[in-house]
């Protein structure tokens, strides 16, 4: 027998069953609390802690089924033993009421002490197994959610909006946080660094390395502004930082790309990673930029790995080029035949997508027509983004408006006074103020208040239609064109 410490309730209307138990558990690891009716017995059972409670089935006015469904409505787990001398008909059916109830036991009333001390010691034991593991997995819980959290803050916002180039990106863990790796680094001088990574496995280790590695990228800034670092290197450093200084207890596939707009080009290097879709408006299609055999094996497989400069890729942007990464989880959707997602597919959605509007937001719009097919079986992270060059010349307005007050009015005025300096129309300009204004407000108001922990932003275009400036369409994840109307996006940083 153990010497933990039992609370026990024991309940029947016969003084001698009482006292039967009472000196059986006497000089024993057990404090007895006794009760003769179902009334009293409930009465303690809501004021006490109780490890387990003796029950008979025959008490008078109510039986012990009944007292039983009124513990139940207090607490659905603690094991209660029937204690009776009732004998079972052909069918079971005493044992089979009895076993209705999950954490209900039997034992006939002529027991030995040591057969009652063990189906004691059994069942709170159970009991006690299953309570402390509810609690480690509602702590683990609150651990993921905090992780969660933690992601969100090392991502970068889910629209970013300079005079250079325009991103966004989906980024959807499989369960609550992911192994998926992202970050956008401004390099000065035009440039721009996208890392995109998938770390194996899955769970919190993943997600550990995957801030690590963001936490690493953001300190190297200054180094690779200075020295000018190109994939290769970058690669190289991330390389040496996961064997060494992250023990090399995994691996990650990851493309380092650099956008350099002033030169209209972008250089990458794959580590293992898929490559890079450039949905090309000149050529009205979207296709795989070649790589050729270029491309080294994934970070953190051998700590001596030298990535080389002969397999950086070099690719010529065109300004209407919209260059789309992601991770495997992408590919890996399936469906319900068990049928994964193949990169033709991608391909015709994408060069089909083009053609509905410049800024609708690529990653939303092809996850969606994927889950619209069949595609949402989902085993492993969604990480997708974009990087597009932002279009030049007065007739087009474009502008990131986060969901603040002042910023929201800022915006708003911005937005009137283009409109009304283009087309000198007042009354235009005045209705576009206030469609605007109430919109985002409402957005703030009704959105941002109900959810506290939501960073969005809204993206607003007006575009010129036809021979009348100012006229604008709208944009969303599957929006028709709708003249007349302001072209709002809203979108969110997603994490689970």
């Amino acid at each position: 027998m153990t010497n933990q410490t039992y609370n026990v309730l024991a309940v029947d209307d016969e003084k001698f069953s009482l006292v039967l138990l009472q000196s059986c558990l006497r000089n024993e690891n057990y404090n007895l609390t006794t009760c003769d009716n179902a009334l009293q017995a409930v009465k303690e059972f809501k004021t006490h802690d109780f490890d387990v409670i003796l029950l008979d089935v025959m008490l008078g006015s109510i039986d012990g089924f009944e007292v039983r469904k009124l513990i139940r409505e207090y607490n659905q787990k603690i094991p209660i033993i029937f204690l009776t001398s009732l004998l079972d008909d052909i069918n079971s059916s005493l044992i089979n009421r009895i076993s209705d109830d999950q954490y209900s036991y039997y034992l006939n009333k002529s027991f030995q002490k040591k057969q009652l001390m063990e189906k004691i010691e059994h069942a709170v034991r159970v009991y006690r197994e299953e309570s402390d593991a509810a609690r480690f997995y509602k702590q683990l819980n609150v651990d993921l959610l905090l992780a969660r959290e933690v992601q969100r803050v090392l991502l970068p916002p889910w629209c970013s909006l300079n005079k250079h180039m325009l991103t966004t990106y989906l980024y959807e863990p499989c369960f609550r946080i992911s192994g998926d790796s992202l970050d956008l680094v401004e390099l000065g001088s035009g440039k721009y660094l996208l890392f995109l990574a998938d770390i194996a496995g899955h769970g919190i280790q993943s997600a550990l390395y995957m801030s690590a590695i963001q936490s690493f990228l953001k300190a190297l800034r200054l180094e690779m502004v200075e020295q000018a670092w190109l994939p290769n290197v970058i690669l190289n450093r991330i390389n040496q930082f996961f064997c060494n200084d992250l023990s090399g207890g995994s691996y990650m596939t990851c493309l380092v790309a650099i956008f350099d707009y002033p030169k209209q080009r972008l250089v990458f290097q794959s580590a293992g990673h898929p490559g890079l879709i450039c949905c090309s408006r000149r050529e009205q299609r979207a296709y795989e930029i070649d790589m050729g055999d270029k491309g080294g094996v994934p970070v953190g497989w051998f700590a001596r790995t030298v990535y080389q400069e002969e397999d950086n890729v070099y690719y010529e942007l065109d300004p209407g080029d919209i260059i789309l990464g992601y991770t495997d989880g992408l590919i890996d959707l399936k469906n319900d035949r068990e049928e994964t997602v193949a990169t033709p597919l991608l391909l015709s959605l994408l060069t089909s997508l083009m053609e509905k509007s410049t800024f609708l937001p690529l990653p939303y719009l092809l996850r969606s027509a994927l889950d619209q097919i069949g595609y949402n079986i989902v085993p492993d992270d969604v990480c997708i983004v974009e990087v597009r060059g932002v279009p030049k010349g007065d007739d087009n307005i474009l502008q990131l408006i986060n969901l603040s007050k002042g910023d929201v009015s800022r915006g708003v005025e911005h937005f009137w006074r283009f409109v009304e300096e283009r087309t000198h129309d007042n009354e235009l300009a005045t209705r576009v103020e206030l469609l605007l204004s109430e919109f985002l407000n409402n957005v703030i108001e009704y959105e941002c208040a109900n959810r506290p922990g939501l960073r969005s932003g809204i993206l607003v275009q007006i575009l010129p239609t036809g021979a009348r400036h100012g006229v604008c369409h709208s944009a969303g994840p599957g929006a028709e064109k709708r003249p007349g109307q302001v072209a709002a996006l809203k979108g969110r940083r997603r994490c689970l």
